[in-house]
C-alpha cells in the first residue's frame, strides 16, 4: 500500500494561526467597538433633535413662552416629587408621540419600568401600581434631555394666599438674545455609583456653571426673583459644579457619554462629548470641557468661584 502524507496540522501550525487571529482581534475589536459608540452617538443626536424640536413647537404654541422646568403646586413636596406637578417631557409628549427619546443610548438604565419603579419611590407607587399620570412624571424626571432650567425655567417659591407656590417662572422666548449660541438641553445623569459609573437614568434639568456675572451679581432672569411676597425667589440645587469628581453634578447633572476620556479638570471625572440641544433648535456633540468656557466653574458664587469671565464664550446665559 502507498504511503500517505498527513493531513494533520503541526503544533507550531496551530499557534501561529491562533496567534494571527488573536492579532486580527486585538485590531479589530476597538474598531468594531469605536463604531458601535458611533451608532449610538448618531441615534442620541437625532433623539435630541427630536426633543428639541417638540420644545420648538410647544413655545410657537404656547405664545413663545418656553415650557417650564416644573408646573408646581402649592404647598407642594417640591421639585421631582411627582404630580399635581409636570416636567417639560410631559409637555413635549404630544408632539413627539414616543417615549423613547428621553432615554440616551448610552445610559445603563434603558428600561422604562426600572426607571419608574425607581421613581416611585418618590412618589409613594409602584411600576405595578402607577398611574399613567405617574409613570408619565417618572419617564420626564429621569429623561437624560436635562433642561437648563436655571435661565429658561427658574425653580421659585413664592407666596400666594394659601401658601407657597413651588414651582418655576415662565421666560419668553424674546429674552434670548442669541438662540443659535444658547444650550437649552443636554445628555444628562440622575446619579453615580460609588465608583463613579452613571446610574439610575438622567435627569430632567441640568444645571450651570455660573449664576453670577463678572461683578457678583445674580445673572437674569434668576435676578428677577429675588422676593418670596413679589415674583419669588430663585432657588437650585445649592452648588454649582460640585469639584467632588465622583459627584453626580461634577458638571451640573450634565454627561459625557461619547468618546470618554480621563479628565485634565478633575481627576477621577470624565471628559468626552455631550450632546447639546441649542435654543434654535440645532443639536450638536460637544466636548464637556467647553461646556464651561467663558466661566469659573465649580461654584455658585461668592467671592471668586461660578462668575462669567467671558460671556462671549459662555454658552448658557440667555442675555448674551
Amino acid at each position: 500500500m502507498p504511503n500517505r502524507s498527513s493531513k494533520a496540522f503541526t503544533l507550531i501550525e496551530l499557534l501561529v494561526v491562533i496567534a494571527i487571529i488573536a492579532i486580527l482581534a486585538a485590531i479589530l475589536f476597538p474598531v468594531f467597538a469605536q463604531a458601535k459608540q458611533a451608532a449610538k452617538k448618531s441615534v442620541a443626536v437625532s433623539n435630541m433633535k427630536q426633543g428639541m424640536l417638540a420644545a420648538m413647537m410647544y413655545t410657537n404654541d404656547n405664545d413663545d413662552s418656553y415650557m417650564l422646568s416644573d408646573s408646581g403646586s402649592i404647598n407642594g413636596a417640591g421639585w421631582g416629587f411627582g404630580p399635581p406637578d409636570t416636567v417639560p417631557f410631559q409637555v413635549m409628549s404630544p408632539y413627539t408621540k414616543n417615549t423613547q427619546f428621553v432615554i440616551d443610548p448610552m445610559d445603563p438604565w434603558q428600561s422604562e419600568t426600572q426607571r419608574i419603579a425607581d421613581q416611585c419611590q418618590y412618589m409613594g407607587c409602584t411600576a405595578a401600581n402607577a398611574t399613567a399620570e405617574q409613570k408619565a412624571y417618572a419617564l420626564g424626571v429621569r429623561s437624560n434631555m436635562g433642561y437648563n432650567f436655571a435661565f429658561f425655567s427658574p425653580w421659585i417659591y413664592r407666596q400666594t394666599p394659601t401658601g407657597f407656590y413651588i414651582g418655576s417662572a415662565s421666560i419668553g422666548a424674546s429674552l434670548v438674545t442669541s438662540p443659535a449660541h444658547t444650550l437649552m438641553f443636554g445628555t444628562s445623569i440622575w446619579n453615580r455609583t460609588s465608583g463613579g459609573a452613571p446610574t439610575q437614568g438622567g435627569n430632567w434639568v441640568v444645571q450651570t456653571p455660573c449664576w453670577n456675572d463678572n461683578n457678583g451679581n445674580l445673572l437674569p432672569p434668576m435676578s428677577s426673583y429675588q422676593n418670596y411676597a413679589g415674583s419669588g425667589q430663585a432657588y437650585s440645587y445649592g452648588v454649582g459644579w460640585d469639584s467632588n469628581p465622583l459627584s453626580w453634578i461634577v458638571y451640573g447633572g450634565l454627561w459625557p457619554f461619547y468618546a470618554q476620556t480621563s479628565s485634565s479638570a478633575l481627576t477621577g471625572a470624565q471628559n468626552g462629548q455631550v450632546v447639546i440641544g441649542y435654543a434654535d433648535g440645532h443639536v450638536k456633540t460637544s466636548p464637556i470641557s467647553q461646556i464651561a468656557a467663558g466661566c469659573s466653574a465649580y461654584g455658585t458664587g461668592g467671592a471668586l468661584p461660578g462668575r462669567v469671565t467671558d460671556a462671549s464664550k459662555f454658552i448658557w446665559a440667555i442675555n448674551q
